[in-house]
């Protein structure tokens, strides 16, 4: 037995994770279930199975939401050991894309991000990303799949720097932009920074900080993940800050960087979910003469349906501050999106890799957002924003899709202390 592959001796075999998990529930095959992936895991680790293409199909189509993780009576660490198995199957056939070729260039920071973001927001304003995802040809293809999963309006760039607040200083915290930032949370990430400025933070953006390393993990690269961890590592080394991500992936990844290098551990120990951050200060934003007052005219009651992202609700279970947050803004009714114990089928690369399983996934949560009607969807992972995103287009739904931060600046009147 490969000893990385060990823990999946922890396994018994009960099933009582199939309920839960998504890739099951579609095909209710025995290879896409938990213990069934294990299984193989422990043929491919033994060297009774060889890395070929349906024993990869298996082990590639998991999303990774670690449901069964969450259930799981023996505590089998379900996701890190994907990760290792994905890692073996890399070593038998180095031949692997680690991501989609079309979705590379904007999945990384650096200059390379930056780049690719600015030829994003230049077609998103001219109208050409809308035009070439409908030209003939393209469907079903990876272009044109990238192509229908770009946001229809471009986003500013991302606040880098060093911001201070108006009045009194606080404290200092840094705020994380990981690899989409450029491209895809401009407005998120302003709306971060204008929150942590009102409550009288100083806000810095390190600019040589890049991607998080979820994806290459998840791609069986673990190398490649350890040299982006220590590249972040050097970009918040400068201070003892806390570390703001908005992102729960990212969150996730960043958290889990002690398992990757040595000096990760004091990096995960400063990472903060935005919400709970803003949450110890609540009587400061919403008591009698706190920060957030509704804009004039006064609001009427509002409706917004809250989904949540896997890595949120399975890995950090870290919901309840987004969701107590939301709960204080004065005239809005919070409701949760129903499916939300299921994935959307966004999964990081899932949806550009595996797009029809992404769609079935997704598709029951559409029609929950079209019987609920909200006027807004609150998530707090961008590859979940991008996948509701288009699928609420295809659907013909007129729903933005935001972050909680996004929605508060943008309806609600946010004063400096």
């Amino acid at each position: 037995m490969n000893h990385r592959l060990k823990d999946t001796d922890r396994c018994v075999m009960c099933g009582l994770c199939l309920p839960h998990c998504p890739t099951y529930g579609l095909s209710r095959q025995e290879g896409d279930s938990p213990r069934g992936r294990i299984s193989l895991m422990q043929g491919l680790a033994s060297g009774r199975l060889e890395a070929d293409d349906r024993v990869s199909a298996h082990l590639d189509g998991c999303l990774e939401c670690r449901a069964c993780e969450s259930v799981c009576p023996s505590g089998v660490p379900f996701g890190r050991l994907m990760d290792e198995a994905r890692a073996l199957l890399r070593e038998q056939r180095p031949d692997r894309p680690a991501l989609p070729g079309v979705a590379r260039p904007m999945l990384r920071g650096g200059a390379t991000g930056r780049f690719m973001a600015g030829l994003l927001h230049t077609g998103q304003r001219l109208g050409l990303a809308g035009v070439a995802g409908r030209l003939p040809g393209l469907a079903g293809k990876p272009l044109g799949r990238a192509l229908a999963l770009l946001p229809a309006k471009a986003t500013p760039a991302t606040p880098r720097g060093i911001h201070t607040p108006a009045g009194d200083c606080l404290g200092t915290v840094q705020l994380f932009t990981g690899c989409t930032g450029n491209a895809f949370e401009g407005r998120a990430l302003a709306a971060a920074r204008d929150l942590l400025l009102a409550l009288g933070y100083r806000v810095e953006v390190p600019p040589t900080q890049g991607c998080c390393g979820a994806l290459d993990l998840h791609a069986g690269k673990p190398e490649a993940t350890r040299r982006l961890a220590a590249g972040n590592l050097a970009a918040f080394a400068a201070s003892d800050a806390p570390i703001i991500s908005l992102n729960s992936g990212c969150r996730t990844q960043l958290r889990e960087y002690a398992a990757l290098i040595p000096e990760g551990a004091a990096l995960a120990g400063r990472v903060r979910d935005l919400y709970g951050f803003l949450m110890e200060h609540e009587d400061r934003l919403f008591g009698e003469e706190g920060l957030v007052r509704p804009k004039p005219p006064e609001h009427r009651t509002r409706r917004v349906a809250v989904h949540l992202p896997c890595t949120l609700r399975n890995v950090l279970r870290e919901q309840g501050a987004m969701l107590a947050l939301l709960r204080r803004l004065p005239g809005l009714e919070v409701v949760e999106l129903e499916g939300n114990d299921r994935c959307c089928g966004a999964a990081g690369a899932h949806m550009f890799t595996h797009p029809e399983a992404a769609d079935a996934l997704l598709s029951p949560k559409i029609e929950a957002a079209r019987r609920q009607a909200p006027e807004a969807i609150i998530t707090a992972n961008i590859g979940c924003s991008l996948h509701f995103q288009a699928g609420l287009r295809r659907a013909g739904l007129e729903v933005p899709v935001m972050t909680p931060a996004e929605w508060l600046v943008s309806q609600w009147q946010v004063s400096s202390g």
